[in-house]
């Protein structure tokens, strides 16, 4: 059994270390000036992608596309679920919609078992 010192260790060392999903989400926006990057981990332990937004003057360059496919790398490492629901702006509806199936996800099913509303969901693949 651990005593309470090793505890605080332990918590300590887990504190400063920084989160996986920050570091990501850190390094994508300073590689892309203006660009909205929001991922977090969900109550299932799943990872969730709140916002993806790449600045209108970058759009067509492979950058959103650049960044999944790094986050997906990390969820398939890890083995969870990256989950979504995707907002478009007026007239790219199914643009966005033929990015995100291009990814891998696909319409969520009551079976899957995911925290929150997201429409969207992609498994992890394996190894």
């Amino acid at each position: 059994m651990k005593t309470f010192q090793e505890f605080i260790t332990e918590a300590k060392a887990k504190s400063s270390k920084p989160d996986a999903l920050e570091t990501i989400q850190r390094n994508t926006k300073r590689a892309t000036p203006g660009m909205k990057y929001v991922v977090h981990t969900t109550s299932s332990d799943d990872i969730r992608v709140d916002n993806i937004e790449v600045p209108g003057n970058q759009r067509g360059k492979g950058i959103a596309t650049r960044t999944f496919k790094g986050l997906h790398k990390y969820a398939d490492k890890i083995g969870k679920n990256v989950s979504l629901t995707p907002v478009a702006k007026p007239g790219y509806e199914e643009k966005l919609d033929k990015m995100y199936r291009k990814l891998g996800y696909q319409d969520r099913t009551p079976s899957d078992k995911i925290a929150g509303a997201d429409t969207m969901i992609r498994k992890p693949k394996n190894k």
